[in-house]
């Protein structure tokens, strides 16, 4: 895939996924098998302890996973993950994920996330798997 590829697929991501959109979160890059995403924390993410609340943060990292696999050029989605959150999310104005391809099959991904707070710690890790379809990504831009 080329540059004019990937700004296609975050321009695509940035407006057509609405709940992240409507809920302060963009893909910042994307390359093949990685991708960034980033939040904008605001009132309406934190929970009732002040920390940014556990399905903000998943939904942070399933984001920037869906950009890493979409880079493929072909539809995919998320199949599973395992979230393990290290440490809260507490006075903190933005976040970042970082997904990273793990392993690539024909039908499979699998994938790291991370999402890091300004920081610079780890918040949230996880290992995400997604199904890469047979349908070309381009047919939805």
């Amino acid at each position: 895939m080329d540059n004019n590829f990937y700004n296609q697929l975050r321009e695509f991501l940035n407006t057509k996924d609405h709940f992240c959109k409507e809920n302060g979160m963009q893909i910042l890059s994307i390359s093949e098998g990685c991708a960034e995403a980033e939040m904008i924390v605001t009132e309406h993410h934190l929970n009732g302890m002040r920390s940014v609340q556990g399905g903000a943060l998943f939904t942070l990292a399933d984001f920037a996973c869906a950009a890493a696999i979409n880079s493929f050029g072909m539809a995919a989605v998320s199949m599973s993950a395992s979230v393990s959150f290290i440490r809260p999310g507490i006075n903190m104005k933005r976040m970042t994920a970082v997904a990273k391809l793990v392993n690539k099959g024909k039908t499979t991904a699998v994938l790291d996330v991370d999402v890091i707070g300004e920081n610079g710690k780890i918040l949230l890790h996880s290992m995400m798997t997604g199904h890469l379809s047979d349908k070309p990504l381009s047919d939805f831009f």
